[in-house]
């Protein structure tokens, strides 16, 4: 999902695939609401940015906030689907999970830190559960799992993740994107955590 503040979204052309055009519509939405907020957000400005009739946005979607919520259901995706699918890849060791599972965090607060932020805690515009509950619901899994298997120290999988969900994200807002911060957080996780190698089979 991209969110480009410069210039409103051009249309390609006047017929375009449901999908693209639901794209559009969706971008628009996010780039709206990045420079004016959710109170100002509304269908007609939202149908200019994207170049679209307003009839078109209402075949997509019935009301602003339902808009809304398919923006938070995107940051849903990210902030969940790979880490969740991280853990039903029996190759992996519980490290390597760990690993992705702070680098699909990370992306998805320094490439959208201010879209999260408006979807979710600006007045109006929250719809519900914000994905850092489940998030942190999924690391108490992967800790307790990793801890059974042998190769994490995490005897209070419930207390650890509840620290580890809010230490990572002071080196997010506070180090520019691309400066190295998901290894370093990955590696903290790793010590927090005692990772060691997995135990081999005799």
């Amino acid at each position: 999902m991209s969110a480009d503040k410069s210039a409103p979204a051009q249309p390609t052309g006047r017929f375009q695939p449901p999908d693209v055009r639901r794209r559009q519509i969706l971008d628009a939405t996010a780039a709206l609401l990045l420079e004016d907020g959710y109170e100002a957000l509304t269908v007609s400005k939202v149908a200019t940015r994207a170049g679209v009739a307003k009839g078109t946005v209402y075949l997509y979607f019935d009301s602003k906030q339902e808009l809304l919520a398919a923006l938070q259901a995107e940051m849903w995706d990210r902030m969940l689907q790979r880490p969740a699918a991280l853990l039903k890849q029996p190759e992996l060791t519980w490290t390597e999970r760990l690993d992705g599972l702070v680098a699909a965090w990370i992306a998805a607060e320094q490439d959208h830190h201010e879209l999260y932020h408006r979807l979710f805690h600006e007045p109006g515009g929250t719809t519900g559960e914000e994905p850092m509950t489940a998030a942190r619901d999924l690391l108490v899994t992967l800790l307790a799992q990793g801890h059974a298997a042998g190769e994490f120290d995490v005897p209070d999988p419930e207390l650890t993740a509840d620290f580890l969900t809010h230490a990572y994200t002071g080196p997010c807002h506070h180090t520019k994107t691309d400066s190295g911060i998901t290894a370093a957080v990955q590696a903290l996780f790793r010590r927090v955590v005692a990772a060691r190698p997995p135990v081999q089979p005799r």
